[in-house]
């Protein structure tokens, strides 16, 4: 399984409802009015699950005890950031003991974090986690050189970024050659092959005060747009794949799949409640009703490979409809969509395959 960690922003008017602030929001892409909620997301082949949820309370909110009383925000929350607040998921998620991690991915608000990182590797945990461009690393195996946390007053004297053996990522994918980048199809979009050229290195993660942590950074970017590179950072050993790194990476779209599905189909958006527990019951239930719809997904899938979470909404809402819903009536439904879609499909796919004739990819399963 891999664990994706992600936030998700929803927009409110007026400064009653819980957490609610003038905030980054993700899916407007601009500082809006709203609440912020951080998700660990479980992806597998049969399917995405959601693990845990949690608002995020900015320190205004923390310190206003007002109207943490109205909404009933429990006196044990304190101030925690996005990436503290992921590790905290994933450590009850471990604890809990039902599911296994054998990778953790995230955006670079998660990637960022010099200490959340460290702990994932205290954990022996391996992640690959999206990091800014301006990061820096060794490109050739310091020993025991430590390092001082970048940011401090020590860092002209003491930071590795005059060593001649360190780079930013920027600057090593930039001198990357030709050969290194491999062309992969991360999946069968709706309009054709999603596919991205992916590159490696492997390098040695500066780490506060202690020797650095040998790992790889990973390079993504876009057939189209060359210059579009994503950067990446995984603890996994020197045995790792290109292609499971890649295939690690790309498994962060499927977050974004559960938003959009949630959102669209089961209402996450659709709340009109204050308080803090009223929020986290709503995500509950709708983690509960997705799950729902990805067994049903699963248990028709092997007969219909092309079976979406969008016909098995509305296979179940077809069903809940009616008085009786017969096995016929639900794969009349199923092959109605299979047939737009796969129309709509196939156009985009030509479209696609014209531009990009030369381009040999890889699969990732």
């Amino acid at each position: 399984m891999v664990a994706v960690l992600d936030e998700s922003g929803f927009e409110k008017s007026g400064t009653e409802s819980v957490g609610v602030a003038r905030q980054y929001c993700g899916r407007l892409g601009k500082v809006e009015n709203c609440q912020v909620g951080v998700y660990l997301v479980g992806v597998t082949p049969d399917g995405t699950c959601p693990l845990d949820q949690q608002l995020f309370l900015p320190e205004a909110w923390i310190k206003d005890k007002v109207r943490r009383r109205k909404t009933q925000v429990p006196k044990d929350i304190t101030y925690q950031s996005k990436p503290e607040i992921a590790a905290e998921m994933i450590r009850r998620t471990h604890e809990a003991g039902h599911v296994k991690f054998d990778w953790i991915t995230g955006d670079a608000l998660y990637g960022d974090s010099g200490p959340r990182r460290a702990a994932l590797e205290a954990s022996e945990v391996r992640y690959v986690l999206a990091v800014r461009p301006n990061l820096t690393v060794w490109f050739v195996d310091p020993g025991n050189r430590t390092t001082v946390t970048l940011g401090t007053k020590q860092r002209k004297k003491h930071g590795v970024w005059r060593h001649p053996n360190c780079r930013s990522l920027e600057e090593l994918g930039k001198d990357l050659p030709a050969e290194a980048w491999q062309a992969m199809q991360v999946r069968e979009g709706s309009k054709g092959p999603l596919v991205y050229e992916f590159a490696r290195m492997r390098v040695w993660i500066p780490r506060d005060r202690q020797p650095a942590q040998p790992g790889w950074a990973v390079f993504r970017r876009s057939l189209d747009r060359p210059g579009e590179v994503s950067y990446y950072l995984s603890n996994a050993g020197e045995e790792t794949t290109l292609e499971e790194l890649a295939l690690v990476v790309s498994t962060r779209w499927r977050v974004e799949e559960y938003f959009e599905d949630a959102k669209k189909h089961l209402g996450m958006a659709d709340y009109e409640t204050r308080a803090w527990t009223s929020w986290h019951h709503h995500m509950a239930l709708v983690a509960l009703a997705h799950f729902i719809v990805t067994l049903t997904r699963r248990d028709v899938k092997d007969d219909v490979p092309d079976f979406t979470l969008d016909m098995a909404v509305r296979v179940l809402q077809s069903a809940f409809a009616r008085d009786h819903c017969t096995e016929d009536d639900a794969f009349s439904i199923i092959e109605y969509h299979l047939r737009r879609n796969q129309a709509a499909h196939q156009s985009h796919r030509k479209s696609w395959l014209r531009k990009h004739k030369r381009t040999k990819a890889k699969t990732l399963l």
